[in-house]
């Protein structure tokens, strides 16, 4: 090959050519280097080495020159190539020693390459991973990178954070390590060749949204929602694996609580439905026993509930005694007393239920320390799960306890109990009511019953203990706000002076004298509460009651039927200082007391019996008159001719009663 046709070859390089001869001097080059450095070839011409490199370089550049041409080797050295402009533009280059036949050294040869592109190329690669670190650190989600093998190789930050495990511990597993302990959504354990990763490297497909446990090593167990993918080389082999864990642990536990809530809400309407269901047979009910029955019955039938039972207070044994019951609880109801008679201690929910006048929930018969151990094995063996005591009351009055056991823990929570509670009431407002139907058509069947107090809660015992007096109650009359009208007959007092002590009191809100003759005078007192307003939610009917010197006697009819001794206890909750002194049939036959009663009972509506009782106990009707129409209505609290419009339709139907019996 010519040299024209070699230097024709070396001109269609794309990097620069050269040769030094043995003294420095550039002998030879191509034309990639005029276009290069700028410099035309008779420039170029003799220049030196290091005519072309930056003073900073120099010295490494002639090292390497002076090591070409001692030895037999060839050297690559980085630096920049200094144009004819000054412009320093990044080469590599190389240069190898040329010898004669002789082996006499006669320069060096060489290339130089241009480093931009490959500099700008390594610099966007720079920021790549610097901006991929950046991305993987600050990631609101942790990643997991896995080699082809399984094994960990990088774990960001915020993984650390999840796993609550330090990288090192990251990366000391792999993907089918026992340490993550892993089970799925239903709780179950997962193996390892079922997580994410596993399948990503099994199947090279992506995995999205698989939900798996894990437990960490402080014994906490989160919940992560992981999707992994493969990372293939240019040849479609599957070498890494890039997976995202975030934790969805608060997540699934608002998801639970919603799940919890909105069964929580179905059952309670299910609830208030079966309350509803319960209330409309109770209207229909007519005694007590109905009433009790028909509560057991609608609740143990129901699937809500395995058991009710209505239980009642002994005061001969002391203890609950069931009433009425439905389902089958497998004797669990008996268990519970007889632990209870056992254990002098211990106080069963029922018990303190009706001593509280509270229900008493049960969520976990497994967990509660409410139940003796006996009892939480008993109820478990029998299938119980959680139970709930409601007491029955109507005012001051506990008629007995409503127990229900269910299969299900945590069957009753704050709002099923509220609706049982309610549902308490309103058999306990349905028994007052029956024994009030009882006593209102109870035409020689009735009892009368005397009790001594001596309790300072008690509003005349307090009044009389205070003055040189008896006091004698006429008549109570109910207030449209809820309190009651106490007309009281002063005897050997000054009525004034009886006034004022009466005020004294916390449950007198008013007081007036009606009359005064002498040391005798009648008060009204208004007052929100009082031993007579609790005999009255009992069902009992106060027939007189007299106090003088802190000593108060109550006389009051109840029927036949009546529980007494649930009576007296109900009173004493509240006034411990009564006693019950006497006790004797009465018989009521007379068919004008009838009649009367009827029309005062049925004819009346309340207001009007209320008015007509008011104006009559105040001496409305007296002549002359110990009160006006104007206090009359003034201590009701309504206005004069309401009262008056009350007073004409009772007139009138209580005579036109009179005049149409004269006619039989």
């Amino acid at each position: 090959m010519d040299e024209s046709t070699v230097n024709a070859v070396l001109d269609t390089l794309p990097d620069v050519f050269y040769v030094f001869d043995a003294d420095g001097t550039l002998a030879e080059w191509n034309d990639r280097l005029t276009e290069v450095t700028g410099y035309d070839d008779d420039e170029l011409d003799g220049m030196a080495p290091l005519d072309f490199i930056p003073a900073e370089d120099e010295e490494e550049i002639a090292t390497a020159i002076d090591a070409v041409l001692l030895g037999d080797t060839t050297e690559t050295r980085q630096s920049a190539l200094v144009t004819k402009d000054g412009e320093h533009v990044p080469y590599e280059f190389n240069a190898t020693r040329l010898t004669d036949e002789d082996g006499t050294v006669g320069g060096f040869a060489g290339t130089g390459r241009n480093l931009s592109k490959r500099r700008k190329r390594e610099r966007t690669l720079r920021r790549e991973r610097d901006r991929t670190r950046q991305l993987l650190e600050t990631s609101p989600i942790g990643i997991l990178i896995l080699d082809g093998d399984g094994q960990l190789i990088e774990a960001n930050e915020r993984a650390e954070t999840i796993l609550g495990l330090p990288k090192s511990e990251i990366l000391d597993r792999t993907y089918d390590d026992d340490r993550w302990n892993a089970i799925d959504e239903t709780g179950a354990p997962m193996p390892p060749a079922e997580l994410p990763f596993a399948k990503t490297i099994r199947n090279e497909e992506p995995v999205y949204d698989t939900v798996i446990g894990v437990e960490r090593p402080d014994g906490e167990r989160v919940w992560l929602s992981v999707k992994s993918a493969p990372v293939f080389d240019d040849e479609g082999t599957p070498v890494e694996v890039v997976a995202s864990v975030s934790n969805i642990t608060d997540r699934r536990r608002r998801e639970r609580e919603l799940r919890q809530q909105r069964d929580e809400v179905e059952t309670l309407n299910r609830i208030n439905e079966l309350v509803r269901e319960v209330i409309h047979e109770l209207v229909g009910a007519a005694t007590r026993e109905e009433i009790e029955e028909t509560v057991c019955t609608r609740l143990a039938d129901s699937d809500l509930y395995r058991f009710a039972w209505v239980g009642d207070h002994d005061l001969v044994e002391d203890s609950l005694v069931p009433q009425a019951l439905a389902g089958d609880d497998q004797a669990f109801h008996e268990l519970v007393g007889e632990v209870e008679r056992e254990n002098e201690v211990w106080e069963r929910p029922a018990t303190k239920a009706f001593r509280t006048g509270r229900h008493v929930v049960v969520r976990d018969f497994s967990k509660t320390t409410v139940l003796t151990d006996r009892l939480r094995e008993g109820g478990l063996e029998r299938g119980l799960r959680s139970g709930i005591a409601v007491p029955l009351s109507y005012g001051q009055t506990t008629y007995g306890v409503l127990v229900v056991y269910a299969t299900r823990t945590d069957a009753f929570s704050e709002r099923e109990a509220a609706g049982f509670d309610t549902l308490g009431e309103l058999v306990g407002f349905a028994i007052n009511a029956t024994e009030n139907k009882k006593l209102l058509a109870t035409d020689q069947a009735a009892v009368e019953l005397m009790f001594r107090v001596t309790d300072d809660e008690a509003l005349l015992v307090n009044v009389s203990r205070q003055i040189d007096g008896t006091l004698v109650l006429d008549g109570t009359v109910p207030t449209s706000d809820g309190r009651y009208l106490y007309y009281v007959r002063v005897e050997d007092a000054q009525p004034k002076r009886v006034a004022d002590t009466a005020e004294t009191v916390s449950t007198v809100n008013d007081s007036r004298v009606v009359w005064i003759h002498d040391d005798e005078g009648l008060l009204v007192l208004t007052v929100s509460s009082s031993l007579v307003e609790s005999f009255i939610e009992s069902s009992a009917k106060v027939r007189t009651a007299r106090a003088h010197d802190g000593v108060e006697e109550v006389v009051v009819e109840v029927t036949r039927e009546t529980d007494i001794r649930t009576l007296l206890t109900s009173i004493q909750s509240t006034y411990p200082d009564i006693e019950l002194v006497a006790k004797r049939d009465v018989e009521r036959t007379e068919r004008s007391e009838r009649r009367s009663r009827d029309v005062l009972s049925t004819n009346l509506t309340d207001r009007q019996r209320s008015a007509f009782h008011a104006a009559y106990l105040a001496g409305y009707y007296d002549w002359p008159r110990e009160s006006t129409a104007e206090q009359v209505a003034e201590s009701m609290g309504i206005a004069p001719a309401t009262l008056h419009q009350h007073l004409r339709k009772a007139e009138g139907k209580l005579a036109s009663s009179f005049f149409d019996s004269m006619m039989e």
